[in-house]
């Protein structure tokens, strides 16, 4: 097996990525979410691309089915593009660092501008109401992706010096081989608990659509 010496986040305790990807996330969150329902029109994210996920289990027919389809887009789809992404690390930083960044922007956006194909924030007289609901789904996920994420920065297969140079003197560094890939004992335990909370959270969203 490769000695690989750890750099950047990797050498960081477990709990210490997750803080900090939550703070970013939370922070970002809430910049965009101000800037969407202050000035964007309401409704301004249903026809973007990002809401292709949200359409195809809209489509689905029974409660299960819906289910299913969002516990494989938030478990194989989202758990996948992280994983990928970590195997790749641009001067020490995972590269799946971005994607709860990314969905921090989005989802500021989206519930900003109440750009939900399955519900409608206006329908609900307790803000208090809407902000639990919000938390045991919206929540739930966010904190499944983001244990996830912090959970596999070791993965870090290639790592890179530029973000947009690639070639020449620029070429990444293969550093390991993927059957190297090795997760301590809190990793392990982190992947277990992002499972539980995206399931829980993929019925919760199922629940909530099906009572409307």
């Amino acid at each position: 097996m490769m000695d690989v010496p750890t750099v950047g986040p990797a050498r960081d305790p477990v709990l210490k990525r997750v803080l900090l990807l939550y703070g970013v996330h939370t922070i970002l969150f809430n910049i965009f979410f101000v800037f969407a329902y202050y000035v964007l029109p309401e409704g301004f994210m249903r026809s973007s691309p990002h809401m292709a996920p949200a359409e195809a289990v809209a489509r689905q027919s029974s409660f299960w089915s819906q289910f299913a389809m969002t516990v494989f887009f938030n478990m194989g789809v989202v758990t996948l593009i992280i994983v990928l992404c970590n195997f790749n690390q641009v001067k020490g930083i995972p590269v799946g660092y971005l994607i709860p960044m990314s969905l921090a922007i989005t989802g500021g956006l989206i519930v900003g501008t109440n750009s939900f194909l399955s519900d409608d924030l206006d329908r609900y007289d307790s803000v208090r109401e809407a902000m639990a609901l919000g938390q045991t789904i919206g929540g739930l996920e966010t904190l499944g992706f983001i244990l996830i994420t912090a959970a596999t920065v070791s993965l870090g297969v290639y790592r890179y010096r530029s973000w947009w140079r690639w070639s020449g003197r620029w070429k990444p560094e293969k550093v390991m081989n993927l059957r190297d890939i090795r997760l301590s004992r809190s990793e392990a335990i982190c992947l277990v608990v992002a499972a539980f909370l995206l399931i829980v959270a993929a019925y919760r969203e199922t629940a909530m659509a099906a009572s409307r």
